[in-house]
């Protein structure tokens, strides 16, 4: 019978068995070749035991500063918080104000730094605050205007920068960044460098 058929009866045929055995090879094949372990109905891998860590992607914590907060908050204390914190946080860490705060006194935005002592104030009590006496040293994170104006050399406009620059970019690390500011050069520093302290 085969006999019977042309060459070219005989090419189609072939092709269209090579296409059937094709069809059923195409089916069954993502059966054959899924791994171990796999989903049967979609081949994608399942790890029997997936990691609870993966050293990829490591949850790192912050870095914290510890703060003194004392005066007219509900907890005064010491509190820990993170790298970048600002006033705001700390009163809130402290439950808030207390309801003789005068918070108008203090710059609620200002970043926070390790080690520092922070008062929220009650009203009259700013007004009150004495500039730092003969021999005492400054602090130029936290000296108001009138206190930085008790140092050699420093006036109302230079009192201002300073305030502005640490309002702006946070507080001093070293006493020695003074000299960051417009008009305060190595001779007024040298002058000064006694008299102020960052803590």
């Amino acid at each position: 019978m085969w006999g019977t058929f042309t060459l070219r009866e005989k090419v189609l045929l072939l092709m269209l068995v090579l296409l059937l055995i094709g069809g059923v090879l195409w089916r069954i094949a993502p059966s054959l070749v899924a791994p171990a372990g796999s989903d049967d109905r979609s081949g994608k891998l399942v790890e029997d035991n997936p990691p609870l860590f993966r050293e990829d992607n490591p949850e790192s914590e912050p870095e914290m500063i510890t703060v003194h907060l004392v005066g007219a908050v509900q907890n005064p204390g010491v509190y820990q918080l993170p790298l970048g914190s600002r006033v705001c946080d700390l009163v809130e860490a402290g439950g808030g104000p207390s309801a003789e705060a005068d918070l108008e006194a203090i710059n609620l935005a200002r970043p926070l730094f390790d080690g520092e002592q922070v008062a929220i104030l009650r009203p009259g009590e700013a007004a009150a605050s004495n500039p730092a006496a003969p021999g005492q040293k400054v602090n130029i994170n936290k000296a108001s205007l009138e206190e930085l104006q008790t140092l050699p050399s420093i006036g109302a406009v230079r009192a201002q920068r300073i305030v502005e620059h640490r309002d702006k970019h946070g507080p001093f690390s070293a006493i020695e960044e003074i000299m960051d500011i417009s008009g305060i050069g190595t001779g007024i520093f040298n002058q000064i460098k006694e008299r102020i302290t960052i803590y």
